[in-house]
């Protein structure tokens, strides 16, 4: 049976990754690595879409241009996104991290292929 991966990585290079999040005591730990950062900070593309990414990137990676258009695709168009971000599902009533849907996760990639 395959899984539905939890997150999607979008490098600066436009690589697209699925990355399985673990629990929520070791989550933020890998968040952190594949971003490639020691502070993250957080998008809410929609109530069902957040987009990690470095809190620093401006100064420690270069532009991700297709993170910058698919952030201006949900109307967040005033600044270019740096770095690897990583996408996963909004968050639940106690503010914790959910993973992409199935269906957010194939609407997702619909979304990128048009980028």
């Amino acid at each position: 049976m395959n899984r539905t991966p939890g997150a999607l990585l979008i490098t600066p290079e436009a690589d697209i990754i699925p990355i399985d999040l673990p629990g929520s005591d070791d989550r933020l730990v890998v968040m952190r690595a594949v971003i490639r950062c020691e502070r993250v900070d957080v998008v809410a593309l929609t109530n069902r879409l957040d987009m990690w990414l470095d809190d620093e990137g401006v100064y420690n990676h270069p532009v991700n241009k297709v993170a910058t258009l698919l952030a201006m695709r949900f109307g967040f168009a005033w600044q270019e996104y740096h770095g690897p971000v990583l996408l996963t599902g909004g968050a639940d009533s106690e503010g914790e991290t959910v993973p992409l849907s199935k269906d957010g996760l194939l609407g997702l990639l619909t979304s990128l292929d048009e980028l």
